[in-house]
């Protein structure tokens, strides 16, 4: 049972921040899987944040987020230089985990790795992998795209160079703002953050969710896009209830219709959550459809397989873990081929970025959790 004397003493913000994250959490082409992040500032010194591996539309007043004491983090950022530490990333994430709060009646739960940046921010945060927004940090010409598509909206942004996530990406963001905030007297509430994401930040739920509404749309509206061109994700139980086959038609089409390959989708990251759910997890199958290898009992044992000559993708793992494999592996193709076809050029994770990322302890728990039936 929660803690009836924190969340009755929190209601009403907790309230808004479940609102947020639940409106959110529910576009597959604003989050994929357990991408993104929210977060609410309760007092002068808590904030909830949410739990890593966790939804965003799983977040209750009572479950699915950590508490943390916002105010000893923004303090240690807002007091070092991350080039004074051997190991920067060993000693935020030790901060961190000193700063989480354990609130009688609440699950203790691990708060996400993005924890640094929301203790910066102002009393609202929602951070998200949107498909448009990534059409801009996706692209090498995203910072300009970005500029144009954003003239007479009334908010300031920054747009952040690509840097690991975690510690070393909450003292990027730190420093972008207070030049912001030194150049236009004011901090921004746009944060792009180049191949990963997009963060609003407001006093309040509605303004994040407007503005984070209005800067995707304009995004989209650049590259001649809208939400009617995302198509709805669909699984379909497989043959004799094993696994789980791709049931959205237009992956299918793209499939079949587009040029691929599979690094593609498992090698050639566009950001890191493309690496954490299919790197490892698919394999291609060049000849034949679905029935005929199950039929042979010849299929892999991955976690993906995707066939080629059929443009079917069968999955053999959790429901949870298939959606969330098959909303990336759309979100893939449909950043890929809008920057393409509209004359951009898509960038692309460093091998070092990578590198980063397979070895991270803190995304392979996050992984672990979100292929949880939860």
């Amino acid at each position: 049972m929660a803690n009836p004397l924190f969340v009755d003493r929190n209601q009403e913000k907790l309230n808004e921040y479940v609102r947020m994250s639940g409106i959110a959490g529910a576009r597959s082409d604003y989050v994929q899987g357990g991408g993104g992040n929210t977060s609410v500032k309760l007092d002068d010194r808590l904030m909830a944040i949410k739990a890593s591996g966790y939804r965003l539309e799983q977040i209750a007043p009572d479950q699915a987020y950590a508490v943390l004491d916002y105010a000893m983090l923004r303090d240690f950022y807002y007091g070092n230089d991350p080039a004074a530490f051997a190991d920067v990333e060993k000693i935020g994430s030790d901060m961190a985990k000193a700063a989480i709060q354990v609130i009688g009646g609440l699950p203790s739960l691990r708060p996400s790795v993005e924890a640094g940046f929301h203790s910066l921010l102002d009393t609202y945060v929602l951070h998200t992998h949107p498909v448009y927004a990534n059409l801009a940090t996706c692209s090498n010409e995203g910072a300009e795209i970005a500029r144009r598509a954003l003239e007479g909206l009334d908010a300031d942004y920054v747009f952040v160079p690509y840097i690991n996530p975690g510690v070393q990406l909450a003292f990027a963001i730190n420093a972008a703002c207070r030049r912001a905030t030194a150049d236009n007297h004011k901090p921004p509430s746009i944060i792009f953050m180049q191949n990963h994401g997009l963060i609003v930040t407001g006093p309040d739920a509605d303004t994040c969710l407007r503005l984070h509404d209005q800067v995707n749309q304009r995004i989209a509206a650049a590259f001649g896009v809208g939400a009617q061109d995302w198509p709805q994700i669909m699984l379909a139980a497989g043959q004799d209830q094993a696994g789980w086959v791709s049931a959205t038609p237009w992956l299918r089409q793209r499939l079949l219709t587009q040029p691929w390959e599979l690094k593609t989708f498992t090698t050639r990251a566009i950001y890191p959550d493309q690496t954490v759910f299919l790197n490892g997890q698919m394999v291609e199958q060049s000849t034949g459809d679905l029935a005929d290898h199950l039929a042979s009992g010849g299929l892999p044992t991955a976690k993906c397989t995707v066939f080629r000559a059929s443009g079917e993708v069968y999955y053999q793992c959790s429901e949870t873990e298939a959606r969330t494999i098959e909303e990336t592996l759309c979100a893939v193709l449909f950043i890929t081929d809008t920057i393409r076809r509209t004359g951009r050029t898509v960038s692309v994770m460093d091998e070092a970025g990578k590198d980063f990322i397979n070895s991270w302890e803190s995304e392979k728990f996050r992984k672990s959790i979100a292929a949880q039936e939860q």
